[in-house]
């Protein structure tokens, strides 16, 4: 059925509905504000909702975890166009105070029922396979997860391990999978989060390699030659949240640093150096560049090169390969062995190297939005310009990808609040640093 858009912050609710004991009540008349929260660094869909009571509700169902909230919103009236429909626990009631002698205030918040299943259980158990069967099995025989909750990407990982997940609850365990699962390029990028499509257990470069969903032109609103379809793609406004840190580029290994390892069974201890070409190089990206300056310290050394910038310890079985003792006595923990080396100091850079470039939309709303998919983001150039220049900041523009919604849902108006993040940029160089820049800083005031 096709979309009739009126106007682009409009909406229809065709259920907004509290499952009770009782049975389902309809509250779309008493809800004031909802809220819907997704992202790639969260396991699961959260929301809240701000309900005026005026029926005595609270008093009647008393919340005690077992409700549950449907949820069926579309654009247009008969949709099924950008449409919204799921149902969650609703775990929380808070902020509750009279309004006056007849009506009272509350929010009520939820979640997806597998966060409150999880909770609820832990698993003690060994798996010999990869992390990716592991999060399926997880996700089937522990969670029970729904089959229309099972649309998103499981993508798989390399390498058979042998491991014991030691009684943590099932979406800790993912978590924990996923930050020690490597790709066949032996990048430390793998995610795990839920977005509207269901559960995704998915690199940071795959998602970052996807078509963009289309393309945000930033342009004037409600005139006469406008209409409701193009203000879906036009943000209402934005906010450069972060575009260069140095210090924390430094300190959190994205530019250079060195992985110390030891193993106490074959007594060795040995270290690898990395630098940022090395787990940049390991993943696709959304532009042709890097997120990366070239700067050069008093010595001369580039930021690269700096290995002392951060050193990270751990135990490591890389070298348990060449032991006689292991071939003779255990051979087959071998090839299940874990790769420290792959993805105790390189998670961390390659996060924080995506989170050291964000922006903030707010967008008109729209279910399309959602954590994992990718937009292509044309920045204009708010500076003075000559006739002929370029209209676009290219050291903003560029494609970029979603890492949270906020889907805000008055009585009235929709709009959504996304987070987008990029690695890269499209700029037609990599700056560097020049001598006379540090120079001209030793030299001032002399």
């Amino acid at each position: 059925m096709s979309l009739n858009v009126g106007t682009a912050s409009k909406f229809v609710v065709n259920e907004l509905s509290i499952v009770t004991k009782s049975g389902t009540l309809d509250i779309s008349g008493l809800y004031e504000e909802m809220n819907i929260f997704d992202s790639i660094l969260l396991p699961v869909i959260n929301g809240n909702i701000l309900i005026s009571d005026s029926i005595g509700l609270s008093a009647k169902l008393i919340f005690d975890g077992s409700e549950s909230i449907l949820i069926d919103l579309s654009k247009s009236q008969g949709s099924n166009v950008l449409n919204y429909k799921k149902a969650f626990r609703i775990y929380k009631q808070s902020d509750r105070e009279n309004v006056n002698q007849s009506s009272e205030k509350y929010i009520l918040h939820f979640v997806s029922d597998e966060m409150m299943f999880s909770d609820q259980q832990l698993v003690n158990q060994a798996y010999k396979t990869t992390y990716s069967d592991i999060v399926k099995k997880i996700l089937s025989v522990y969670l029970k997860t729904p089959s229309n909750k099972m649309n998103g990407i499981i993508e798989t990982s390399t390498g058979i391990r042998d491991i014991v997940i030691p009684n943590l609850r099932p979406l800790d365990a993912i978590d924990w999978c996923a930050k020690r699962a490597i790709d066949e390029k032996r990048s430390a990028n793998f995610l795990f989060f839920e977005n509207n499509l269901g559960y995704n257990f998915v690199t940071l470069s795959t998602l970052l390699s996807q078509p963009e969903l289309f393309k945000i032109k930033f342009s004037s609103k409600n005139l006469d030659n406008t209409n409701a379809i193009d203000d879906l793609f036009s943000p209402r406004s934005f906010e450069i949240v972060n575009q260069v840190d140095k210090i924390k580029e430094t300190r959190s290994g994205i530019n250079s640093g060195t992985f110390i390892g030891f193993d106490p069974i074959t007594r060795t201890v040995a270290t690898k150096k990395i630098n940022y070409e090395d787990h940049y190089s390991a993943m696709k990206h959304a532009n042709d560049n890097p997120n990366y300056f070239s700067s050069k310290n008093k010595n001369g050394t580039d930021a690269s090169q700096a290995y002392d910038s951060k050193k990270t310890v751990s135990s490591f079985s890389t070298f348990r390969r060449d032991s006689a003792y292991v071939k003779k006595y255990d051979p087959t923990s071998i090839s299940k062995q874990e790769t420290q080396e792959d993805f105790v100091f390189q998670r961390k850079a390659i996060m924080t190297n995506l989170m050291n470039k964000k922006m903030k939309l707010v967008m008109p709303g729209n279910f399309q939005l959602t954590s994992g998919y990718n937009l292509n983001v044309r920045v204009p150039n708010y500076a003075i310009k000559d006739r002929g220049d370029d209209n676009e900041d290219r050291s903003l523009s560029g494609i970029y990808l979603i890492t949270a919604t906020r889907h805000i849902i008055g009585y009235q108006k929709h709009e959504t609040i996304v987070e987008l993040a990029t690695t890269s940029n499209e700029l037609p160089f990599i700056p560097a640093s020049t001598n006379a820049q540090t120079k001209e800083i030793d030299n001032y005031g002399t």
